[in-house]
């Protein structure tokens, strides 16, 4: 994630002496995977639910401000384009932001040196670039880094935008003032040192990117940086052949040196080489949280030994502690397989469970998950599953059935296998399918699983309702009276009526 490092081949084991113990006591770092703009961005995996994340670990010495709004930018920006901030852990001297862990990698990566991409990939790779762009600015956010190393690419071929740092607030015609982002992707305004608006900015950065998706080289090259800065207030470049007609066009309509004249986000959607596909339909902002937490997460969570009305109240408030952190990623998880129901089954080898409030035990299994097909089309579609003999990405039929496999050699990640476990509680958390519809001989099928839900929905309610009475002190304490009573007799409901029958006629 964010910049690469150049030895990503080798599995460099983290010390866990380096971090706080406040971050080890509920994540495992695996390894280092890149640096952002004010940090590194380390691996690691949920002791309790065994999900790898990416966490960006921000110094709170250097550029505090920076580091503070980064923050506010994940927490803010709810978008499938943006990369989702889980959970937030702040000590005095570092803050951890517990992040998706896009395991596609870099868009950076998927693009030759000779020719770049074909135009059809581009196209969609773009469309979702301008559509997280346009969202941001919605929100009152300039990027101001755009380029293809801070857009990387989920389990699905789909694009998160990453890497907040530089980041701006603004308001519509505000000049902002400073150098930011990537010389190579910056503005002639922004070289100039002078005040620049936010959104043109953008929409120059996304103009060299496409360039470069489509060419595989970078439209401005100098080998110094004056040299580069005069090519650039120039906008000296040549488009190469290959690319069409349309292309060029779009191209040679963002890269304009005056900024009032290069086209709005809104207008280059509606250019005609993005509206070749007319089958194309963005993925909509969805509600991070929603207004009924998931039953099956909640249960999840409390055999884990949450409390739920705690879990309720950090969700409501939006805390991003432990609690929402573990509840973001079970339904991140749920979110990448929609077919599938999550359930999980304790196996308590010590006999009592953990409890929140206990030291966390070594790091569990990964998830079992078995594999599904994509559901929407991917801007990149990576390669799926494979079986250890087919070798060669480019000759095996992918999964997913929306879109052909990327014809190039993505570097597999290695698997870090958690240490040897000792008895201790583990949680596995499994998918299984859900029954089809309309078959015959399901009727009892379906009726078990109502009956599931059913027992579900009663065991959590019973669990809330005595967890509610031993926090609430407003409840009442009905306490039973220390008088003896007569065998065989039942005690009084009303005491009303206990004194009326005492009462003489």
């Amino acid at each position: 994630m964010h910049r690469q490092s150049s030895e990503s081949s080798v599995v460099a084991q983290e010390p866990s002496s380096c971090y706080e113990k406040a971050f080890t006591d509920h994540y495992c770092v695996l390894k280092n995977i890149g640096e952002g703009s004010f940090g590194q961005v380390v691996l690691a995996r949920h002791r309790l639910t065994g999900l790898e994340v990416a966490v960006k670990v921000l110094s709170k010495t250097v550029e505090k401000e920076a580091v503070l709004a980064e923050r506010n930018w994940l927490i803010d920006l709810e978008h499938p384009y943006v990369i989702q901030l889980f959970q937030v852990i702040e000590t005095d001297q570092n803050m951890y932001l517990i992040m998706e862990h896009a395991s596609g990698g870099q868009l950076r990566r998927y693009i030759p040196h000779a020719g770049g991409l074909p135009e059809d990939q581009v196209r969609s790779v773009f469309r979702e670039m301008v559509h997280v762009v346009h969202y941001c600015h919605e929100k009152g956010v300039a990027h101001l880094d755009l380029k293809p190393e801070n857009f990387v690419l989920d389990v699905k071929g789909h694009l998160k935008l990453i890497d907040f740092g530089l980041s701006m607030s603004f308001t519509p015609g505000q000049k902002l003032t400073g150098f930011r982002g990537t010389l190579l992707y910056s503005a002639p305004e922004m070289v100039k040192g002078k005040g620049f608006e936010g959104p043109p900015a953008d929409v120059w950065s996304l103009g060299v990117s496409l360039y470069f998706m489509l060419s595989g080289t970078r439209p401005f090259k100098m080998s110094t940086t004056e040299g580069l800065k005069k090519r650039i207030l120039e906008v000296s470049y040549s488009i190469p052949p290959h690319v069409s007609e349309e292309a060029s066009d779009l191209i040679q309509q963002i890269l304009t040196l005056d900024p009032k004249q290069r086209p709005t986000l809104e207008q280059i959607l509606r250019h005609p080489w993005l509206t070749q596909d007319e089958h194309f339909s963005p993925r909509l902002p969805s509600q991070l949280l929603p207004e009924r937490p998931d039953p099956n997460i909640l249960t999840i969570m409390l055999d884990m030994g949450y409390n739920p009305y705690k879990v309720w109240l950090s969700l409501a408030n939006r805390q991003f502690d432990d609690a929402m952190g573990t509840y973001l990623l079970l339904q991140h998880q749920k979110s990448q397989k929609p077919d599938y129901v999550l359930e999980a089954k304790p196996v308590r080898p010590g006999g009592r469970h953990q409890t929140a409030g206990s030291s966390p035990g070594p790091p569990a299994d990964p998830p079992l998950v078995r594999p599904n097909k994509c559901n929407s089309e991917p801007a990149l579609a990576l390669p799926c599953e494979q079986q250890p003999e087919k070798a060669q990405l480019s000759r095996q039929k992918p999964a997913c059935a929306s879109a052909p496999v990327l014809p190039l050699h993505m570097k597999t990640p290695l698997s870090s296998r958690p240490p040897q476990k000792k008895p201790a509680t583990q949680w596995r958390v499994y998918l299984r399918p859900k029954p089809r519809r309309g078959v015959e001989g399901d009727s009892t099928a379906f009726a078990g699983q109502a009956h599931q839900r059913n027992r579900g929905w009663r065991g959590i309610t019973r669990r809330i309702v005595n967890s509610l009475q031993k926090l609430c002190c407003c409840m009442p304490c009905f306490r039973q009276s220390n008088a003896p009573v007569n065998p065989g007799h039942r005690r009084p409901r009303f005491r009303n009526r206990v004194a009326q029958a005492d009462m003489p006629r």
